[in-house]
């Protein structure tokens, strides 16, 4: 009887064993399987995968400022008053002479916004103010004043973003300008009288050309616009003169000048590039 026994409980022994060594070698499997999932290099399991889906690699820096608000500069247009008569006669005035009397420019600063990835709204004023006055050294004499100049340039414009990738926007930009410009001088003489005058700008046309965001410097925020196009161009003077001893009394003597134009944006000069047709732009 007690043979059996002891063959009984040593095959009990045999088999407990085996079963433990099989549990160890399972669990060690599965211990080195976890690891491997996090070696570098390894399938990332189901969950971590979620948020490489949400990231947006590639994005282009236009994109990034869909939404925002730039302040920048657009350009200097130039405007005048007064009218400006050439003399007439062979050699006297022609189609390139200006027609005001007065000239001035006023720089263009203004704002973009994008609607959407491809259409934005441009919107610019124009500003240009000059007044003050001329010491003759007699103090017998009455100082009298500088002609004023005062004008005011509105700029309106709807940029369309035809393509863009990375740091690049080609773009296409319908855009107006209506000026108006005015003055006086009262060069306080018996014969000069006082003049006032006046001026009227308005231009129409596309530019085409590129916006580059400096993205690859970290500074998508700030963009430079290069472009060239077509542009209708009309302006007018007035000039009107009145209190002139030369003329009946409460007569005013009033001359005018105009001129259109269709042209390109582009200078002949190699630095107008600079100077006339590159705005820059800086993105909140």
């Amino acid at each position: 009887m007690r043979n059996p026994t002891i063959v009984a409980f040593t095959l009990a022994s045999v088999l407990i064993a085996r079963g433990a060594h099989a549990e160890d070698a399972s669990a060690s499997s599965s211990s080195s399987a976890n690891v491997g999932v996090s070696l570098p290099g390894s399938s990332p399991p189901p969950a971590a995968a979620a948020p490489a889906a949400a990231a947006t690699p590639g994005t282009s820096d236009h994109a990034q400022m869909v939404g925002r608000l730039a302040v920048g500069y657009f350009g200097i247009v130039n405007t005048g008053a007064a009218a400006n008569l050439p003399p007439l006669g062979p050699g006297g005035g022609g189609p390139n002479d200006s027609p005001y009397g007065v000239t001035g420019q006023a720089p263009v600063v203004g704002v973009r916004y994008w609607l959407d990835p491809m259409i934005g709204i441009d919107a610019g004023l124009g500003l240009s103010m000059i007044g003050g006055t001329i010491d003759d050294g007699d103090p017998a004499t009455p100082n009298p004043k500088r002609g004023s100049f005062t004008a005011f340039l509105l700029h309106g414009g709807v940029p369309l973003a035809l393509a863009s990738a990375d740091h690049f926007t080609f773009e296409v930009i319908p855009e107006i300008n209506l000026g108006f410009a005015g003055g006086s001088v009262d060069r306080n003489g018996a014969l000069a009288g006082k003049t006032d005058y006046s001026g009227f700008h308005f231009d129409l046309g596309a530019r085409v050309g590129a916006e580059i965001h400096f993205g690859f410097i970290k500074l998508p925020q700030l963009s430079l616009v290069a472009s060239v196009g077509l542009r209708y161009d009309n302006d007018s003077g007035t000039t009107k003169v009145s209190e002139n001893p030369e003329v009946p009394a409460g007569t005013t003597v009033k001359t005018s000048t105009s001129r259109s134009e269709f042209h390109t944006t582009v200078g002949s000069n190699p630095w107008a590039i600079f100077t006339d047709n590159v705005a820059a732009l800086y993105y909140f």
